[in-house]
């Protein structure tokens, strides 16, 4: 028999996703607290025209402000020493370079680092720095809260705030980029912490609810003149909204789609994710089906185990026949226990056993044993409570 977790009330009332009823233009001044126009929030193009149009500078300064933006991470115009006085002086007039602010760092007995930002409207956000095998991950958030309300995610439980700005995604970026120079500069001995080569938006919120805002971020994020990450080292997460699948693949980001599943008949994933009343796994499955990968890559499907729910031999049998054509890699998610629920993760044979009968029917997949448990940041943990805002 399938259990049924408790009724999560905050999220019951959610039968559509929260929109917000601010413009975009009044949005950003709102959260900022100014006026002016933050520059991480642009991608080059953007730039380009904003400075021509507003300041009447040539697209040659754009080139220099990315350099110092993203390449040197200057946050005071004072600093671009290779751009005339008057010019740096207009820019500090009419413009900003944003960074959240770091309340604490947690670190786990893995290495991995949590990171609690505040944001400029007093607004808190998780980002996580997490320590693989053979690199350094860092895992964005992308809303303060979220809409969707999944049933075994702590982040559900804080309900949907707003979405953040491209600004306030790539801040995170830098302001990790920075914590990780100031350690490598500063401790002796050396802190054992990396820069990071892959970035996931799998932190707090449903990108492609908050989708123009997380295009601008991974085209910024992309830039060669910038930070120049490979659209193949950035992935993008989703509960499974179709059409915002559907102009995402089409949009030039370009980079890497994982889809949170988390069960093979759409009486299960209902209970696990109310999304899946509005796009059911058949309406889903065809997205991907129709989603334009490029040559060599593949959809990240998340499969997050639960003991007695969604691990069945059953649900273990539909699975491939669910993803066959589709070019996919599983990762097996094995649930992280959270005091609000009652479920349970299943024995890590059990999960052995699903991914070798997974490898055994042809398809490509891995487990994701979880980092940073001991400071609640693995997988479905990140939240922020007020009464974390009070402790720091």
């Amino acid at each position: 028999m399938m259990r049924r977790p408790p009724p999560n009330r905050q999220n019951r009332s959610r039968s559509k996703i929260a929109k917000l009823s601010l413009g975009q233009a009044d949005q950003k001044e709102v959260y900022r607290g100014s006026s002016k126009q933050d520059l991480l929030d642009l991608t080059r193009e953007e730039m380009v025209g904003h400075l021509g149009a507003s300041l009447d500078l040539a697209p040659f300064r754009a080139r220099q402000l990315i350099a110092w933006l993203y390449r040197r991470c200057v946050t005071d115009f004072s600093q671009m020493t290779d751009i005339a006085k008057t010019v740096r002086d207009e820019l500090a007039a009419r413009c900003i370079i944003s960074r959240p602010q770091c309340r604490t760092v947690l670190i786990a007995q893995d290495g991995t680092r949590k990171y609690l930002f505040q944001l400029a409207d007093g607004n808190c956000i998780e980002s996580v720095l997490i320590h693989q095998p053979s690199r350094w991950t860092l895992c964005v958030s992308s809303q303060v809260g979220c809409a969707i309300g999944c049933s075994f995610c702590r982040t559900a439980k804080m309900g949907f705030k707003r979405n953040l700005l491209a600004a306030e995604i790539v801040g995170q970026v830098l302001a990790v980029k920075e914590d990780i120079a100031r350690l490598s500069a500063h401790e002796t001995p050396p802190a054992a912490v990396e820069d990071f080569s892959n970035i996931v938006f799998m932190g707090m919120g449903e990108p492609l609810h908050n989708l123009d805002n997380v295009i601008r971020a991974v085209c910024i994020l992309n830039d060669n003149l910038g930070l120049n990450y490979s659209a193949r080292k950035i992935t993008v997460s989703t509960s499974g909204l179709v059409p915002a699948i559907k102009k995402f693949g089409a949009s030039r980001a370009g980079a890497n789609l994982a889809i949170s599943l988390n069960a093979t008949t759409d009486a299960v994933r209902s209970v696990l994710m109310p999304i899946n009343k509005k796009y059911p796994i058949a309406e889903l499955i065809g997205a991907l089906r129709e989603y334009p990968l490029k040559r060599g890559r593949r959809i990240t499907i998340e499969y997050v185990m639960i003991s007695g729910l969604n691990d069945t031999l059953a649900d273990l049998a539909r699975l491939p026949k669910l993803l066959r054509g589709i070019p996919v890699k599983i990762n097996l998610i094995p649930y992280n226990a959270s005091p609000e629920e009652s479920y349970a993760p299943p024995p890590p044979a059990h999960v052995a056993f699903w991914q070798q009968s997974l490898l055994d029917a042809g398809m490509n997949s891995t487990i994701r044993w979880s980092k940073g448990l001991d400071i609640n940041a693995a997988c479905g943990q990140l939240a922020t409570a007020f009464k974390d805002k009070q402790a720091v």
